[in-house]
């Protein structure tokens, strides 16, 4: 077991400077970058070193910690991924490398032993240094990589006894050179003021950092650093150092425990930090894939895709001597993000969610233990009322979600970050460009109103639609010519105040809130009660009248019945015709016989063609109707009958009919049938 406690004895700010100020690039360095919202990662980062190596540094730095902590930052890197090269200068390019693959553990080897091999001499010349740093990054460019710069200094461009004729001013446009290569690259110089002395030249190290979109750090106390430095890459480092435990060595053996807080970590770095170098450290953990880098100042410990659990840490350090346990887990994730519906359109719900892929492969992350220990936001910017927003996603186990409705038209720039205690991701910002869509009149742009309800209230709304959702407001563009009604606007509301029955038309238009119109009409009619009323009277006497003519087609039809009996009293062409006797059930189903017919029928053949216009029909109760619409005389005893008047023939009942001749005359007799008298 150990005990924790307080010491006075401390690491050397300069090699706690350092150590944080290189460590957390190096963070930028090992953790994926990302490409877009949903692009593929950058093949790697080239990292370049403009490090100070006059005179002046023997004295800040005379343990050589610069030195120790670029060969750690060089063991920590994600090998594969990381190009390194350095630029070593004093009044002249002491040795330079430009970036190189750190694949292979011999280049590493070699690369640590070529920078802790730089002797400190000489004036110092920035300009020159920082020129040559830049000019390395542009013959290695590269676009799927991301390179970036670190200057370390400890003071500014002195050049007393330089023999190679430069000047300060010189010196000062080659730093304006390197500024404006790196600004066209885009890419940025962090730079380090090592100010042990006073001597720092804070505001040049500030504007080349300012300028390529870095970040410039002078420290005097160490203290300050894990924060400052924090901010400086916030938005460039995408894993966070873990601080485990500060221990004060005992000389005997102690132990630590470090959590591994999931099983998605690409490496975990366990690294031991101390001002001398650490007698013993080991991790007890069953596995081939953990690799061991010792130096004077640092134990490294890396392990190859952990699993979750507690990992047990034992060192044997200098008695007295403070050692920091920090773990830097490297993810190989990205961050991806699905926005819906397609397109997004201004006053409309949009659904971002967003989640975690592995680099390789793309396959989505479903490790929810990683999920379970982040938070994720929606960050939007107006550009055009440069207000940004931060909206908190809700957290689904596998991913994050949220609504989020853009208000009005215009450019709006928007990024997903999802920020966790050991690492954090951020996508690549993008922008929509809202665009406002005018208000549409409905198809159905008609209603009914009732008279007798007086003044009536109508929601435009259903007439009117916007598919922005913005609020419309309304005016009228033509009133009723007819006068049936009174209308007028009232916020969203049309008023009707009926006057008279009828149908008219208006025209209104709708006006949405940034400008946009429709104008359409809206025909409207006014209905009163009384008008129902008669409508209805109408329909029930069209629906009666419909119905009688339906009986009249549908009812049963009397038949003919019983016989008529022809006795020729007098014929114009002198011929004597015998009785004629017609059944008139031979007749079938017909409803009228002329007398022509009858005539016909038994072969009379005596001209008489008015004999068409008197005709037959079957009446009630075993009665025969009788028509004449001839000029014939038609006669029932001694009365004349009237033309087109029906004459009611019963049984037995004779007519005497003169035909137009004045000589032809025929008596005409309705008897019964032989099988009615027979009955």
């Amino acid at each position: 077991m150990y005990k924790n406690r307080q010491s006075t004895l401390s690491l050397p700010p300069l090699f706690r400077m350092v150590v944080i100020g290189l460590l957390l690039p190096m963070l930028f360095l090992s953790a994926p970058l990302t490409a877009g919202a949903n692009g593929t990662a950058d093949a790697g980062v080239d990292a370049v070193f403009v490090i100070d190596t006059s005179n002046s540094m023997n004295k800040t730095d005379p343990g050589k910690t610069a030195a120790e902590v670029m060969s750690m930052f060089i063991d920590m890197s994600e090998a594969t991924r990381t190009r390194i090269g350095f630029v070593a200068y004093n009044d002249r390019i002491v040795q330079a490398q430009s970036p190189a693959s750190m694949a292979e553990a011999r280049n590493r080897e070699q690369l640590k032993r070529t920078i802790q091999g730089l002797r400190y001499s000489g004036y110092s010349d920035l300009g020159l240094g920082l020129r040559r740093g830049a000019e390395m990054i542009e013959k290695a460019k590269d676009p799927a990589r991301k390179p970036f710069l670190i200057l370390l200094s400890d003071g500014g461009t002195d050049l007393r006894q330089n023999a190679s004729g430069r000047s300060v001013a010189g010196s000062n446009k080659d730093v304006e050179t390197a500024i404006s290569k790196a600004k066209a690259q885009g890419y940025p110089i962090y730079t380090i003021g090592l100010n042990s002395d006073g001597s720092v030249q804070k505001e040049q190290l500030k504007k080349i950092a300012e300028a390529t979109g870095g970040t410039s750090f002078v420290t005097q106390s160490t203290d300050d650093l894990p924060e400052i430095f924090n901010q400086i890459f916030a938005k460039h480092i995408q894993s966070q150092l873990v601080s485990v435990a500060a221990m004060t060595a005992t000389g005997g053996l102690q132990e630590v425990t470090v959590t591994i807080p999931n099983s998605s970590m690409q490496e975990a770095n366990i690294i031991l930090l101390s001002n001398n170098p650490l007698l013993e450290s080991q991790v007890y953990y069953q596995s081939q894939n953990v690799h061991f880098m010792k130096s004077k100042k640092y134990s490294l410990m890396k392990i190859e895709k952990p699993k979750k659990g507690n990992y047990l840490v034992k060192f044997r350090g200098k008695p007295g001597d403070l050692v920091k346990i920090n773990l830097l887990g490297n993810y190989s994730l990205m961050a991806g993000v699905e926005v819906k519906p397609e397109p997004v359109i201004k006053g409309n719900p949009a659904t971002f969610t967003t989640y975690l892929h592995h680099l390789e492969g793309g396959k989505r992350l479903d490790d929810k233990d990683v999920y379970a220990s982040m938070q994720a936001e929606l960050i939007v910017n107006d550009l055009a009322g440069k207000k940004e927003e931060k909206i908190p996603m809700k957290n689904l186990g596998d991913s994050f979600t949220v609504d989020y409705v853009f208000p009005h038209s215009g450019k709006y720039e928007w990024k997903i970050f999802m920020n966790g205690p050991d690492f954090y991701r951020e996508t690549a910002s993008s922008v929509f460009d809202m665009t406002n869509i005018a208000p549409v009149a409905a198809s159905v742009n008609t209603l009914t109103i009732e008279k007798e309800n007086g003044e009536q209230s109508i929601d435009l709304g259903s007439f009117f639609t916007d598919a922005n959702n913005d609020k419309l407001t309304y005016t009228i563009v033509t009133a009723d010519p007819d006068e049936r009604f009174v209308a007028t606007i009232q916020d969203a509301a049309l008023k009707l105040s009926p006057e008279k029955s009828g149908t008219s038309e208006i025209t209104i238009t709708a006006i949405d809130a940034e400008g946009a119109s429709v104008t359409g009409p809206l025909v409207i009619t006014v209905h009163s009660v009384w008008d129902r009323y008669i409508t209805i009277g109408m329909i029930v006497l069209l629906v009666a009248a419909i119905g009688y003519g339906v009986y009249l087609l549908t009812r049963p039809k009397p038949a003919f019945v019983g016989r008529l009996e022809g006795y020729f009293l007098h014929t114009a062409s002198g011929n004597d015709i015998p009785v004629k006797f017609w059944p008139l059930a031979s007749f079938g189903k017909k409803q009228r016989i002329t007398l022509q017919e009858l005539f016909t029928s038994l072969d009379v053949n005596e001209h008489l063609p008015e004999a068409q216009k008197i005709y037959f029909q079957p009446g009630k109760n075993q009665t025969l109707l009788l028509v004449n619409h001839s000029h014939c005389t038609v006669e029932r005893g001694k009365e004349a009958m009237p033309r087109h008047k029906k004459l009611v023939l019963q049984y037995n009942d004779k007519v005497y009919v003169t035909f137009e001749d004045r000589m032809t005359e025929i008596e005409i007799r309705f008897k019964k049938s032989s099988s009615e008298e027979a009955s």
